[in-house]
């Protein structure tokens, strides 16, 4: 007969557990930390998932321009840069929660978690922010 194994203890937090860094923690990156965070990849994403026109569109850049730039025929603008990473923070952590057909219509529809405004146009507006609390609401199962 086999003896059970005692448990290992986890040091790891359920996934619903709030997510704290000790306040004492020194944290340095690297000089060359920004090379690990390129915004080719992202604007790569950004293109496939809603398309070169539509992307240009949401990121205020002529398509041409856009297209340049998704060929590497253009550098990126640091302005471009902050936008891409935007959006594309807010369609990855939208598609965590969504299924992919629903996310561009919640984006471009009304949305009761942000006082009926349109998500897109509070992520141009203002930043991601208040777009993300939103789509954590909605995981959390919040309706308004």
């Amino acid at each position: 007969m086999a003896v059970p194994r005692p448990k290992k203890s986890s040091r790891r937090r359920p996934a619903s557990s709030s997510w704290n860094v000790r306040s004492d923690r020194v944290i340095e990156l690297k000089p060359n930390a920004d090379e690990a965070f390129p915004v080719e990849p992202k604007l790569e994403r950004v293109v496939n998932a809603l398309g070169l026109s539509a992307a240009a569109d949401i990121l205020d850049v002529d398509k041409s321009q856009l297209n340049r730039c998704f060929k590497g025929q253009e550098r990126v603008s640091p302005a471009l840069a902050r936008r891409i990473s935007d959006v594309e923070y807010v369609i990855d952590r939208a598609l965590h929660v969504m299924n992919p057909e629903d996310v561009g219509p919640w984006l471009a529809s009304p949305e009761p978690l942000l006082g009926n405004s349109v998500p897109i146009n509070v992520l141009t507006i203002s930043g991601p922010a208040r777009v993300i609390g939103a789509i954590d609401a909605i995981a959390a199962g919040a309706f308004a």
